[in-house]
């Protein structure tokens, strides 16, 4: 048979089984979808086993070891079929079938979480305890075509990020990558920029000893895979290393609502709002002996997907002295988009059996004074002993002070007695629930916590942290301000 039938018919093949294959997630040992991205991050003080770093000539790379496969049906064949990846992958497929080598390779966490309080927090932990908020099980498979070229997938099964109900599998990559020299890679798909030290691998529990990444900088932005480009340049020096990744991309999200107030008091019934993201960025990192540094710049834009946005809230005078005037707080103009804006800076430094790390994110919202402009940092220190690797870290997230004043004007101004009569008929507690639709953050984490390796593939972690609730939080469900809690978390963490 000659080479362009066979191709057709491969093509032809590829097709006709694409709900079967890229229905199902299939992975690798060494997360090689990171490429440049996890070897950075193993530089960033990142367990080196059981992923060996995926950046290597590609004449050295052993074989992958057999694995075994698994199928996961998703609900909407449609998610995969839009995904700039499924093209690329079906082409390298089928242009090197003979040739191409596979490896799989499965990650997953099985996390308990528990606290002393009624209210939610990160959506499900509360007194009760919950498994939703850690556990989630991955498959990973890349297809290595040649020395140059390869395609990545990954499904993740886990709490569902647009609802707050059930459970989801979500194809989080696909995307084909081409490496011309070690100086140089190219990534065209759905992918995951490296916007933050462990953006890339923070669902890969073994390759962080935290039981819960800290939450505090880890939800700067709402989500972190895209259909667009990547590239990585890399000046290898005699003595250090440095990389500057570039990205651009877009996706569609849906963006949780806070719960800070009666939700049958909301402003807008439904508790997630549908928007369409277009984000880019650049990251430069640094790695020199024992010192890690890295810094990123992020842009995006957001456009509703359904309900417009509003330009902010703001104050209008009721002429009349108090309580029958004052002011009246009311929602802005409809607006078709936002501006969103970030930094990052992060820091690794290891001497001996000690490791201390740290991160910073700053993002602001341009457009409404009622985004979720905030900073946020923490700071961990870390020693190893043995199989055990005890840490401490403490994080903060502060929304500005504009967004804060606001949220206190809201709550502590009352509707004037003129504008709940005739006409306007202003319920008395409307500032409240404006205050409600408002992200405000100010809050602090202090975790105390240890995993252990239990061979190369499996870790358990164990964690006590104690959050301060100050003004308030959007990341808490329920009317809480000026209250500590407490959330105990445990889990077991594995590859294979």
């Amino acid at each position: 048979m000659d080479i362009d039938r066979a191709v057709a018919l491969c093509v032809a093949n590829v097709f006709w089984r694409l709900p079967i294959w890229l229905g199902a997630y299939q992975c690798d040992s060494a997360p090689a979808s990171f490429h440049h991205g996890y070897d950075a991050l193993s530089r960033f003080g990142r367990t080196a086993a059981p992923f060996p770093p995926p950046i290597r000539k590609r004449q050295e790379r052993q074989k992958p070891k057999s694995g075994g496969s698994l199928k996961i049906r998703l609900r909407a064949y449609s998610q995969l079929t839009h995904t700039l990846g499924v093209g690329f992958a079906a082409a390298v497929l089928c242009a090197a079938a003979a040739a191409a080598e596979l490896s799989l390779t499965g990650f997953g966490t099985i996390g308990y979480a528990v606290s002393d309080q009624r209210f939610q927090y990160l959506r499900y932990i509360d007194k009760g305890g919950a498994l939703k908020t850690d556990s989630l099980v991955g498959l990973q498979g890349e297809l290595v075509v040649d020395p140059q070229w390869s395609a990545t997938a990954q499904v993740v099964a886990s709490a569902p990020r647009t609802r707050d109900d059930g459970y989801e599998a979500q194809v989080r990559w696909a995307f084909v990558s081409y490496r011309p020299n070690n100086a140089w890679l190219f990534r065209a798909g759905r992918l995951r920029p490296p916007v933050l030290v462990n953006a890339q691998n923070a669902e890969v529990g073994v390759t962080f000893d935290h039981a819960r990444l800290p939450t505090e900088v880890y939800s700067l932005v709402p989500v972190y895979d895209l259909d667009g480009a990547a590239i990585t340049k890399t000046w290898a020096l005699e003595n250090s290393e440095i990389n500057l990744d570039g990205y651009a991309g877009n996706t569609k999200i849906k963006f949780r609502n806070p719960f800070q107030a009666n939700p049958a008091l909301r402003l807008f019934p439904d508790p997630y709002i549908p928007e369409k993201v277009a984000f880019a960025g650049l990251v430069l990192s640094h790695s020199s002996g024992p010192l890690s540094l890295r810094a990123g710049a992020h842009r995006g834009t957001l456009r509703p997907d359904g309900v417009p946005f509003i330009d902010g809230i703001t104050p209008v005078p009721v002429p009349a002295p108090p309580p029958f005037g004052g002011s009246l707080y009311r929602p802005g103009n409809l607006i078709d988009k936002l501006g969103f804006n970030a930094f990052t800076l992060g820091a690794d430094w290891q001497s001996g059996d000690w490791r201390i790390t740290g991160e910073y994110g700053r993002r602001r919202i341009s457009g409404s004074n009622i985004g979720n402009n905030s900073q946020s940092m923490y700071a961990t220190a870390a020693r190893n002993a043995g199989q055990w690797t005890p840490y401490i870290t403490y994080a903060r997230l502060l929304s500005t002070p504009a967004v804060r004043k606001l949220y206190q004007d809201l709550n502590t101004t009352p509707v004037p007695l003129g504008a709940q009569g005739p006409p306007l008929f202003v319920p008395a507690g409307f500032h409240q629930i404006l205050a409600g639709q408002i992200w405000v953050y100010d809050q602090y984490s202090t975790m105390l916590g240890a995993s252990y390796r239990i061979g190369p593939a499996s870790k358990l972690k164990f964690e006590w942290m104690r959050t301060h609730i100050g003004l308030g939080s959007a990341l808490v469900d329920g009317d809480v301000h000026r209250k500590s809690f407490n959330v105990f978390s445990v889990s077991y963490n594995f590859v294979f």
